[in-house]
């Protein structure tokens, strides 16, 4: 039955929550942003409250908002799965008191099946903890304890789940209804390229990704702007230096890259907190075909390093799985993000180069993509 195939709403409803979690452990689902939390493991231990965030924990972002408007109906679909395969009670979406236009349709389709409250704008950079408060604001016995005292007499933080609350994003949720519904493993990360000399684009963009070609597709003269730019994985709160120098190294579509923040070099990003971006007219351009290549690690911070199925020199095709999940640990299910040559294995980065067309003639079906 944990197999990746495709579903009907009820045969989802029907599945085991073993299975489920099975499924969400081989397609490769983890948080979309923050740690990378392996999301299987939370539901291992499933909570009544599903709280989901869909608040953009950064400034400038909008791919999260545009995933709810696209895949309004899948939402629905999955939010009654969800309470039926784990006995969820509620589900909660955490909204933004400035998006509570933009997810109007949403407060006009609960019926039930969910809530949805509208908190500070603030950016908490992700935080559960805070989300939760918020959610909860006049329920404080659902807050998250600062402590939690262990059998040993001994004291660890509190987690959402000591409150009765699983929290999940949206893209994480989104990649949850993929697996179950569509057999669908996860090969492709949502997310924004902006910067302040730079309009705001939004990719579906292959894991493993090239930061430097992702800034070529959109417009961006990597040569002129060489050792002139920093390129930020990340918003202006909370990130990681990709690219200190462009032109020198690259960095790489993670798992949890939620955007590419392209700034002048050796500004801090929180110079830019009051960024503001406009939502492109094109919405998603997706780019799966067009990079010339990816490093598609098998682990992760939480995740032991997948077994690799494939060696150097193999063809690979796109969404063909390349890492089995090993028992040890937290460990997920790897899928080739593009098709193409397995050039190298090292260091659990599987590499795999060609397959994909040209730069300049990427760059422009891409342009052509977003003018329809």
């Amino acid at each position: 039955m944990a197999e990746l195939k495709q579903r009907t709403l009820e045969e989802v409803k029907a599945l085991s929550q073993e299975d489920a979690v099975e499924i969400m452990r081989q397609a490769g689902v983890v948080g979309a942003g923050g740690g990378g939390f392996p999301t299987y493991f939370k539901y291992k231990n499933p909570q009544p409250n599903l709280i989901v965030n869909c608040t953009e924990s950064e400034p400038g972002y909008w791919a999260d908002k545009m995933i709810h408007r696209e895949y309004f109906d899948e939402f629905l679909e999955l939010y009654e799965a969800m309470k039926a395969i784990f006995g969820i009670e509620r589900v909660i979406m955490g909204v933004h008191f400035k998006d509570e236009e933009w997810f109007s349709r949403y407060d006009e389709n609960t019926d039930g099946l969910y809530e949805v409250v509208h908190v500070p704008d603030k950016y908490s950079m992700g935080e559960e903890k805070t989300l939760i408060k918020n959610v909860f604001y006049e329920e404080k016995d659902k807050w998250v304890p600062r402590r939690v005292e262990m059998p040993d007499g001994s004291k660890r933080p509190g987690l959402p789940l000591d409150a009765g609350h699983v929290v999940n994003n949206s893209e994480s949720l989104l990649n949850i209804y993929n697996a179950l519904f569509k057999g669908r493993p996860v090969t492709t990360k949502y997310l924004q390229v902006f910067g302040p000399d730079l309009p705001l684009k939004l990719y579906e963009a292959p894991l493993g990704a090239s930061a430097t070609e992702l800034l070529q597709l959109s417009g961006v003269d990597v040569e002129a702007e060489a050792g002139k730019l920093s390129v930020i994985d990340g918003g202006p709160y909370l990130n990681e230096m990709g690219i200190e120098s462009l032109g020198e190294g690259d960095a790489y579509v993670r798992r949890t890259t939620n955007g590419f923040l392209v700034i002048p070099k050796g500004v801090a990003s929180k110079e830019y907190a009051g960024i503001k971006t406009r939502l492109p007219d094109e919405g998603f351009v997706s780019l799966v075909g067009k990079v010339s290549g990816v490093n598609l690690p098998l682990g992760g911070r939480f995740l032991k390093p997948a077994t690799p199925l494939i060696s150097e020199g193999d063809e690979v095709e796109y969404a063909q799985k390349i890492g089995e999940p090993v028992d040890e640990g937290f460990s997920i299910g790897v899928w080739a993000s593009m098709e193409g040559t397995v050039s190298s294995i090292k260091d659990d980065i599987v590499a795999i180069s060609g397959g994909a067309m040209p730069q300049e003639e990427a760059r422009k079906e891409a342009e052509a993509e977003a003018s329809r």
